[in-house]
């Protein structure tokens, strides 16, 4: 097509002004792809950074992803260990009070300091009665609340002997 122009060019001086305008067209495009050139290779240098700082926030997310696993990996399991140890010492708490318990009724039901308070009691009554005394003088609660709180317990344990 620019071709055919420049054959109906009649003469040499038209022809000169063509090829010259022609040729400023030619390098003002050379010019502007050159630029394009070096736009598109400054996106591509800013793509292949974003690219690369990508690629390391995905790694730092994976790492911190990775240490949270683990952390809580750590912590159901020590949970579970305290829960362990937790029973553990209920076991071991009800062993102790069973274990103190019986030591407490060996010791009294062998103690003769305990019996000598009872001495000459021979029915149920004066039992009653002696240990009413002997609550009101010892006891460190006090002998009201005692009594209206809780049955009598030396009296339960002296009365099936």
């Amino acid at each position: 097509m620019e071709v055919a122009m420049f054959d109906e060019l009649s003469s040499e001086d038209e022809k000169k002004k063509w090829l010259f305008k022609e040729n400023i067209r030619l390098q003002e495009l050379s010019r502007n792809l050159e630029d394009e050139r070096k736009l598109i290779e400054i996106q591509m240098g800013m793509l292949q950074r974003q690219q690369s700082k990508n690629m390391l926030l995905k790694k730092q997310l994976e790492s911190q992803r990775d240490l949270f696993e683990q952390k809580w990996n750590i912590l159901e399991r020590e949970t579970r260990q305290l829960a362990i140890d937790k029973d553990k010492f209920e076991r071991e708490k009800l062993i102790y009070k069973d274990k103190v318990y019986r030591e407490a009724r060996r010791s009294m039901s062998n103690a003769e300091n305990v019996k000598i308070f009872f001495k000459g009691v021979e029915d149920t009554a004066s039992l009653k009665k002696r240990y009413k005394a002997l609550l009101k003088i010892y006891h460190p609660v006090g002998f009201g609340l005692l009594l209206n709180k809780q049955p009598y317990p030396l009296f339960l344990f002296f009365h099936r002997i």
